[in-house]
């Protein structure tokens, strides 16, 4: 009789079984060793598998494109590889110079002066003229937007752009910002009025082809979605006369030296 009721008693006073969401929230807490490996190997998979899929849709796009299509994508990388090999020369055949000690000093203000013309031209602050092409949108139906202008100058930046004019008045630089649409389109809050001429200073060959580029500006103005039409014209010699205003910095200031270590 003792031993059956020690035995109810035990029974009475065994924990409660625990419920498997239960179980399941004390492992997310404290995951177990197991669980970790678990885990660390299916982020790896995942990550594969997401590397694998964008490398596939890579290959996909140069796979489905034209013959033609890709001869102008090596051209214009070939051109911009030649550019940067110069710039590296003019470089390498500076530090030479200024390493000899011979004239060093004429030798920094040509050089000083050759940057800050350099910079003007980039900021907008100068005039510029070279080789470049002059792009004329034809936009009856007014559904160029600003997000299809950006596009544009990023298109012809990737290509080799130094200067970018729009309407013979507007100077693109750095901070350039497009928005509105229709007959409300602006750039720097200025209004663009159609038809809309771009004129760019660079190489005119590679400027043109990665416009007509399929997939590119030229497609997507000519394509039913905008219903326009696109003019290229190769020039030799462009000049570009407008300047951009330069606005005053509302927060940043030249610093007095170089930062106190910590």
């Amino acid at each position: 009789m003792p031993e059956a009721k020690r035995r109810a008693d035990d029974e009475r006073t065994e924990p409660p079984a625990e419920s498997p969401l239960r179980r399941l929230g004390r492992a997310m807490i404290k995951p177990g060793k197991a669980q970790l490996i678990a885990a660390v190997m299916l982020f790896l998979v995942g990550l594969g598998a997401v590397m694998q899929i964008r490398a596939n849709s890579d290959e996909d796009a140069y796979r489905n494109a034209r013959r033609e299509d890709l001869i102008q994508l090596l051209d214009g990388l070939a051109a911009e590889s030649d550019r940067l090999e110069d710039e590296i020369a003019d470089l390498e055949r500076t530090r030479t110079e200024l390493k000899s000690g011979e004239d060093t000093r004429r030798v920094a203000r040509a050089q000083l002066e050759q940057r800050l013309e350099a910079v003007s031209i980039l900021a907008g602050t100068a005039p510029a003229q070279g080789p470049g092409v002059r792009m004329i949108i034809d936009d009856p139906e007014t559904k160029v937007d600003g997000d299809v202008l950006l596009g544009a100058v990023e298109e012809l930046r990737d290509a080799g752009a130094e200067v970018i004019e729009i309407n013979n008045s507007i100077r693109v630089v750095a901070s350039t910002w497009f928005g509105g649409a229709g007959e409300q389109l602006v750039a720097d809050g200025r209004p663009i009025t159609r038809p809309i001429t771009i004129s760019v200073i660079g190489d005119p060959h590679s400027l043109e082809e990665a416009a007509r580029f399929r997939g590119g500006i030229v497609s997507e103005i000519t394509g039913p979605r905008i219903g326009g039409e696109v003019t290229i014209e190769q020039l030799d010699r462009l000049v570009i006369n407008s300047l951009h205003q330069a606005e005053p910095n509302q927060y940043a200031r030249p610093a007095s030296g170089p930062p106190t270590p910590r």
